[in-house]
């Protein structure tokens, strides 16, 4: 376990980057935002179609910081009423299929991930996570049939690894920095459409504004002509976010967005560990769940509990030099 271990800490040479204000308009509603959630008879169902509803939890309440509300308000081009909508889905989405249990869902995508192909290592030189998606290495349940069929996206590996990215996190950062692979030889059938469709969902819904900078490596020609149709379309803000590359990946650490000591060889670092299943998998639970329980210190330590606050009072602080 200890040669994955410092890969899932910040270097103490990370910058993260200064948030832009926020307008008068976007105080007044974030304010709205810690009122509704905040109210005192607050209630949600437990999972989606119960009847019974309970308050918000602690983990819940951290949920809503200030930068998640910002987050989810952005998405929704500053419409009050949509903020609302969405998080409450996304609350009870989060209950319904238990993902705070990390536990429970380390189990789950375990034998989805054994060949390495979703890994949460590194961090850029903003101090983001990076996760990286080996797209052509198999989901070894997925070479069964049968397991295909009942494969339908809950507790999905790239949803477990986008909240473990979060966990990883230390104070100032609010961005997951993606990697997504094509090197090697396809192996294992393709993900049916519906999981697919049920990805694009969750991402969409209740991840907005999660990635920093999403990096495509050595795409297929299909994908690539897909986006060059579609390129000139995109808008300005989202094409900054996005970034291409060869299969060598070599690109993001020539224009300095990432260590190559943070970076896994085959995505273009240096860093050549040969995957291990059986310490990377223990080693990224483990260090999570210490940072989350030193996290829920900080946060009661910090007195009466309400949601809107700044991730920096409970996150794990920046690293020194």
């Amino acid at each position: 376990m200890a040669t994955w271990t410092p890969l899932l800490t910040p270097p103490p040479d990370v910058s993260p980057e200064v948030k832009p204000p926020l307008t008068t308009d976007q105080e007044a509603k974030l304010q709205s935002l810690i009122d509704h959630f905040g109210a005192p008879g607050f209630t949600l169902p437990i999972k989606q179609h119960a009847e019974v509803k309970t308050g918000l939890g602690d983990r819940e309440m951290m949920f809503l910081s200030k930068e998640t509300l910002v987050r989810f308000l952005v998405a929704t081009k500053n419409d009050l009423s949509a903020t609302i909508a969405r998080l409450e889905d996304c609350l009870l989405w989060r209950r319904t299929e238990d993902i705070d249990n990390l536990q429970r869902m380390s189990e789950e995508c375990s034998e989805e991930s054994k060949t390495g192909k979703n890994l949460a290592l590194g961090f850029s030189k903003k101090g983001q996570p990076i996760v990286t998606f080996f797209v052509n290495r198999s989901f070894v349940s997925l070479d069964n049939p049968k397991a295909v069929e009942g494969f339908t996206g809950r507790a999905h590996p790239m949803v477990y690894m986008l909240e473990r990215a979060k966990d990883l996190m230390c104070a100032g950062v609010t961005h997951t920095f993606v990697v997504f692979n094509w090197s090697g030889k396809k192996s294992g059938p393709s993900l049916p459409l519906s999981v697919i469709k049920s990805t694009n969902h969750i991402l969409s819904n209740y991840y907005p504004e999660t990635l920093g900078l999403s990096v495509f490596q050595n795409m297929p020609w299909v994908f690539k002509t897909l986006i060059n149709l579609v390129w000139p379309f995109v808008d300005p803000i989202t094409k900054k976010k996005v970034k291409f590359g060869t299969i060598e990946g070599q690109e993001i650490v020539k224009e300095g967005d990432v260590d190559p000591s943070q970076l896994l060889k085959d995505a273009g670092g240096s860093v050549d560990i040969p995957y291990d299943h059986a310490t990377y998998w223990p080693a990224l639970l483990q260090t999570c769940l210490k940072l989350r329980a030193e996290e829920e210190e900080r946060w009661t330590a910090l007195g009466e509990r309400h949601v809107g606050r700044e991730e920096k009072l409970f996150k794990r602080p920046i690293p020194s030099s």
